[in-house]
């Protein structure tokens, strides 16, 4: 199944402690972090449009880049949300993926599960199992263990059908509603469930430059 996918680089990354911003902080590869990030959609078949959403340091260094045909650039809003929004005004499948530009490591295996998935399903993400134990605390004191079987930690991509992620993010800014993933925002406005799919312990997030170092 054909599919397009955002990936959402356009963020400023404040916790980044770098000369330059994390989404173009070089890998152990040689690789810029985004580069990494979306060369496993690159060299999918069945990935027929790979939308960049970058500010504006990042919209100048893949302006100077050769053009691949796949390839879409567009420029990022004030917030992730806003930034998604503008990426889904480019999509041209009715299948979409969305994922943060800073996981570089995401597995062809699990986009395929994902995007196979997405064949019976409106929605579904990427997720893993909780590893360490999980408590709530209240005004600086455990009051509660969580039963971590029950948890999961959603990772992206996450995957939609298009028409459907793209009614909930208009309703979400008609209504000024403001979420910390598209799953979220997707159930918010929906009220369905999403769909679970497996994904895999490298794909982490780079927040700070050790999670670079580490690697």
């Amino acid at each position: 199944m054909g599919y397009s996918v955002i990936i959402v680089a356009a963020g400023k990354g404040e916790r980044f402690s770098a000369t330059t911003s994390k989404i173009l902080h070089p890998l152990a590869n040689g690789k810029r972090v985004v580069e990494q990030s979306m060369d496993v959609f690159l060299r999918d078949p069945n990935c027929s449009q790979v939308i960049l959403v970058l500010n504006e340091e990042g919209m100048e260094y893949f302006k100077a880049k050769p053009k691949r045909g796949r390839l879409v650039l567009v420029r990022g809003g004030s917030s992730r949300q806003e930034s998604v929004f503008y990426g889904l005004m480019a999509v041209k499948e009715e299948t979409v993926l969305i994922h943060d530009g800073a996981r570089p490591w995401v597995e062809e295996a699990n986009i395929r599960s994902l995007v196979e998935t997405l064949e019976t399903e409106e929605a579904a993400l990427l997720v893993v199992p909780v590893q360490d134990t999980m408590k709530v605390v209240k005004d600086g004191y455990v009051i509660d263990t969580i039963d971590r079987n029950q948890l999961r930690r959603a990772q992206t991509p996450q995957g939609f059908h298009t028409q459907a992620i793209v009614a909930c993010y208009k309703q979400a800014m008609e209504q000024g509603l403001v979420t910390t993933d598209d799953a979220q925002l997707y159930q918010m406005i929906t009220g369905k469930p999403l769909k679970c799919v497996d994904g895999s312990f490298a794909n982490e997030k780079i927040t700070t430059i050790y999670d670079v170092q580490r690697r």
